[in-house]
């Protein structure tokens, strides 16, 4: 770090009063900062930013003024961002370009606009630590030495986090000062230490994040000094932090790349002259080790953890909501009596539920002990569950049930906004017990109406209950979780229910997993639970076409959906790294017929390219020119051998071909067999992208593979000129419907309707070819 290791902390009592005294010229600096987005503005020293997601406004800030990096030349200590004028324009600047290409979705309020503003930072923060206090005087030199350093670890390594770090520790030991920076149980001065502050450690010594950065040593270098001391410090403390050393991802890597680009790319006075990372997909290739996958769950944790949540669903949660309206009816009626609030919740409600019938029942149906002195915290007795964690498992077996049946993203199932809401759930018919749900796709910004199987039907009744059960009207979402203690208004308070929150977490699937399976350590994020349900549906159907699949998991590639249904191990010829180019670029539109459209080229697409690639691969074998080995070449042999003795099929080639079977060229026998197969209802694992569409023989100009910095737009070209042919073939026949006099008024009106919208949506998809085009030229040239 060129010798600003002695100058790199502030201790806290320094910082407020630096802040204090340069508090007025921050204010003014922030008035400078120019924002384009609507999503995005300023309000004093805080950087706002929102989303409108059905209907309901979602929002976050950031103060620039808590945001703390080195001070580079002219300072001895760490200063707050907004000192740095050039610098934060740059970033501002930043996050807006992104809020200006980013729409009004739950990602963008809650992890996309902090992490652009972090990740941004981060780069400012290195060039602070060694020097730099201006973009343009960053050169080739400068950037090849960032290389190096991300070559050692990433983000840590690069910013030097870990050596500052214990060199600030150290510093506070010496001095006995580590009091500010720890985290208790409570206010008491004698409560168990549980963390540490992690926002003031980051402001000592300059660090814009230290969110998930602070090294397994330093945690274990608190906990030892703290427990020779005498502290009473939590076990778990010592175990906390991350493992230094690990090489990050390349898609981590990608994502730091392109947002460093863009201090290229500034409308500010102070901007890079140089692009730092030209070719960031071949670098985060080079530095960053492959994305690793998610296993699937063993069949044995499967069957236990849908075991667990059906006993849930339909034997324990009818006697817990009984148990929590009991308790709820208590707390009205000792309100009503006027009992203070705090005597009701700390010792009243307790109580009640040790002596209650239904609370002893659980306890025998479950085989644990429910918590006595506390309906919300069971610390005092470890081997017992208070109310609320127990609440906590039925809901986790309601996100179990939901995710596993529904194929759901983790929002789509638990968050207030876009998860499963009781409004949108429906019975069709009580006679055939048909229920939907109108489930949201975090991709395509949209709702959809889905039939539910008995258990998701079941869920949402549960959860819709239990709300009810404690008077939740006023808690956002069905994921909510009472814990018991009384509002002003005579209402319970609640926690956010969120399954994976963390292992700290005691509001998450945790407590759940770990009395289904025995541990809470197996993978549970939300593709965990779609690869459970890929593969129940898979195998139910016999090992039916991918296609449906494909379609109800709301893939574009039906690659995709195959890894869902193979084994880890298998996945590597699957998914050869590449950047997956997706077939439509989902512009919003007015027209309700765009699905349908690009449904229709989608499928004429797949079917040409699978009787193709049929017809190749019967080819390759039967001119030898592959090794081709396995259950799929000993189908096409048998397939073979039967074809040369079949008579009806000898009649159709000699009636088409003027020869016998065994008579054609190896490419007519390819292609008559392909489109024999595809008629029986054989089906090639079809790939439409990532395969180049060259004419034959000609030569391919770049040796990368397919992506979109190489051959945007080339690989879905295809699929867009069938859509177009398709989209006017429809608007001719609308046209035709509309000007026909003896059509009813209502068809005539809908095919008007149905014109503009179409017609509209046939615009956007020539300028979009248009833009690929220009896209594809470029990218050819660059491959070079």
């Amino acid at each position: 770090m060129k010798g600003n290791l002695k100058y790199q902390f502030i201790d806290e009592t320094s910082a407020k009063s630096f802040w204090s005294s340069h508090k007025d010229q921050m204010i003014e600096n922030a008035k400078g900062l120019v924002l384009t987005d609507e999503k995005l503005s300023i309000q004093g020293t805080e950087l706002h930013y929102r989303a409108v997601v059905e209907g309901k406004e979602q929002t976050g800030s950031i103060d620039l003024a808590e945001v703390w990096i080195p001070g580079a030349i002219g300072w001895q200590h760490p200063i707050p961002l907004l000192l740095h004028k050039d610098y934060v324009k740059a970033i501002v600047d930043v996050v807006d370009k992104y809020a200006n290409n980013a729409k009004h979705t739950i990602s963008f309020a809650k992890t996309g606009v902090i992490s652009q503003f972090n990740i941004a930072s981060q780069f400012v923060e290195y060039f602070c630590l060694n020097g730099h206090i201006h973009l343009s005087h960053i050169t080739k030199k400068h950037i090849e030495g960032l290389k190096s350093v991300l070559k050692r670890g990433g983000i840590p390594s690069m910013l030097n986090i870990p050596q500052r770090l214990e060199s600030f520790i150290d510093k506070l030991i010496e001095e006995d000062n580590l009091e500010p920076y720890l985290r208790r149980d409570d206010r008491s001065k004698n409560a168990k230490v549980k963390g540490i502050q992690i926002p003031k450690l980051a402001k000592a010594i300059g660090c814009v994040s230290l969110a998930n950065q602070v090294p397994k040593s330093i945690y274990r270098k608190i906990y030892h000094h703290l427990q020779e001391k005498g502290v009473t410090v939590r076990q778990e403390f010592g175990q906390k932090g991350i493992e230094t050393g690990g090489q990050p991802s390349q898609k981590s890597f990608g994502n730091w790349f392109s947002i460093w680009n863009q201090f290229a790319k500034l409308d500010t006075a102070d901007q890079l002259q140089i692009v730092p990372f030209p070719e960031p997909y071949k670098l985060s290739k080079d530095l960053g080790k492959q994305a690793g996958r998610t296993g699937n769950l063993d069949v044995e944790d499967v069957v236990n953890l849908l075991g667990s949540s059906h006993q849930w669903l339909y034997e324990i949660s009818s006697i817990l909501i009984s148990l929590v309206k009991q308790v709820c009816r208590e707390k009205d009626k000792l309100l009503s009596d006027g009992v203070s609030e705090d005597y009701i919740q700390r010792t009243l409600l307790p109580e009640f539920v040790g002596k209650s019938s239904k609370a002893r029942e659980l306890e025998k149906m479950l085989s644990i002990e429910i918590h006595k002195t506390s309906l919300d915290s069971s610390r005092s007795n470890p081997n017992a569950y208070s109310l609320t964690e127990i609440i906590t498992m039925l809901v986790s077996s309601c996100y179990v049930a939901l995710q596993t049946y529904n194929c759901r993203r983790q929002a789509e199932i638990q968050d207030p906004v876009i998860g499963v809401q009781e409004d949108l759930f429906i019975c069709k018919s009580k006679k055939l017990n048909w229920y939907q749900a109108c489930l949201y796709n975090e991709k395509n910004n949209e709702r959809r109406w889905y039939t539910l199987n008995n258990s998701s039907t079941k869920a949402i009744q549960i959860l819709s209950k239990l709300k009810k059960a404690w008077n939740g009207t006023h808690a956002e979402g069905l994921f909510v979780v009472p814990n018991f203690t009384i509002s002003q208004n005579g209402h319970f308070n609640h926690y956010k229910f969120n399954f994976n929150k963390g292992k700290d977490s005691r509001i998450s699937g945790n407590m759940f997993l770990k009395l289904a399976l025995g541990t809470s350590d197996i993978p549970t994020g939300s593709q965990t639970f779609r690869r459970i349900y890929a593969i129940i549906y898979h195998y139910q159907f016999k090992n039916a076409d991918l296609l449906a699949l494909c379609h109800q998991m709301g893939h574009v590639d039906p690659d995709n959906t195959t890894v869902s249904v193979t084994e880890p191990a298998a996945r590597d010829q699957h998914e050869q790294l590449h950047h997956k180019v997706k077939l439509t670029k989902n512009e919003k539109t007015e027209s309700t017929i765009a699905i349908q459209e690009e449904n229709k080229a989608l499928e004429k697409v797949i079917e040409e390219v699978g009787i193709e690639a049929t017809a190749n691969d019967i080819l390759t074998l039967l001119m030898g020119t592959e090794e081709m080995a396995g259950k799929y070449t000993a189908y096409l042999k048998r397939v073979y051998r039967v074809l040369q003795k079949s008579v009806s099929f000898n009649k159709i080639t000699n009636e088409n071909y003027g020869s016998d079977f065994d008579d054609l060229s190896p490419e007519d026998k390819s292609e008559v067999m392909a489109k024999m197969l595809d008629e029986k209802g054989h089906k090639h694992r079809p790939k439409p992208h990532a395969t180049c569409h060259r004419r034959k023989g000609e030569a391919k100009k770049h040796a990368e593979p397919c992506e979109p910095i190489k051959c945007a737009g080339c690989p879905y070209q295809e699929v867009k000129q069938a859509q177009l042919n398709i989209m006017i073939d429809d608007l001719i026949e609308l046209k035709t419907i509309q000007s026909d006099i003896s059509k009813l008024p209502i068809e005539r009106f809908r095919a008007n309707e149905d014109i503009a919208n179409l017609s509209k949506l046939i615009e956007v998809h020539e300028r979009s070819m248009e833009r690929s085009k220009t896209l594809f030229i470029k990218g050819v040239s660059n491959g070079k």
